[in-house]
């Protein structure tokens, strides 16, 4: 496997957590139960297992199966969204919170400068959240589709062979996997799978935990920790609210724009 392989893998195990994790719509619904979906993950899967050694065995294969199992029961989207409002429900924290900034000990003014932060990865790379969309940038799917498209950069700078665009990017990865998302992505994952075990999301969570845990190996990060408290809101007198605050309808899928 070459390292081309490696980076189109990431991205496309990337991108299908990015889908699944999004809110549902027909249109995810319709990518997400497709063949060939299934058969580029389970592809995916395998390139990222065999290139770990047996101190990094990442085990994605195994977290492939445990989790289409369960998606092949999922007969309509209104179902897969009735399984989301339960999990992830209509306010900031529900049974799962995906917003990375709520984990934690930080406090509010702390989160907004973490939140700001973030926002400015996304900004160096030329990248902002889509206007259109009524998500935070901590969120789960955000962050996923930003390893998606760093990913998708350094196969990118492989086949160009430029290697100034590819330290760029692999030092991006390697800072946004181990500072951000493989941080918290892991704890997140976890509180999902057992909050939904045997079902789709539980599957998806397990996937996303295995998943993060080889990148932050591969990267040569330390691995997120496997459980992570959400931080204090006592001394906060507003009340939580959903995404931005808006009341538009829920975020069918993260989305950035250039």
């Amino acid at each position: 496997m070459t390292e081309l392989d490696v980076a189109l893998a990431r991205a496309v195990v990337s991108r299908v957590l990015k889908i699944g994790l999004s809110f549902p719509s027909q249109e995810s619904f319709g990518r997400i139960a497709s063949a060939e979906t299934e058969e580029a993950l389970s592809r995916a899967a395998v390139v990222l297992d065999e290139v770990s050694d047996r101190n990094t065995l990442s085990g994605l294969t195994e977290a492939v199966a445990r989790f289409r199992a369960p998606s092949l029961t999922i007969s309509t989207v209104g179902e897969l969204g009735q399984d989301y409002d339960r999990l992830f429900g209509h306010t900031l924290r529900g049974k799962v919170c995906p917003y990375e900034t709520e984990y934690g000990g930080a406090h509010t003014f702390q989160q907004a400068q973490e939140l700001s932060d973030l926002a400015g990865f996304y900004l160096a790379f030329g990248l902002q959240p889509s206007d259109t969309r009524n998500e935070r940038v901590d969120h789960i799917a955000h962050e996923l589709e930003f390893l998606e498209f760093l990913s998708l950069k350094e196969a990118y700078a492989f086949e160009d062979d430029d290697e100034d665009m590819l330290a760029v990017t692999r030092d991006a990865l390697k800072r946004f996997v181990g500072e951000r998302l493989g941080h918290f992505g892991r704890a997140f994952g976890r509180r999902l799978h057992e909050a939904d075990t045997g079902g789709f999301y539980g599957g998806l969570g397990g996937l996303c935990a295995t998943f993060l845990s080889s990148e932050c190996k591969r990267q040569g990060t330390e691995v997120g920790p496997e459980i992570l408290e959400l931080r204090s809101t006592e001394e906060e007198d507003v009340p939580m609210a959903c995404g931005t605050g808006s009341t538009d309808d829920p975020v069918e899928e993260a989305s950035f724009e250039v």
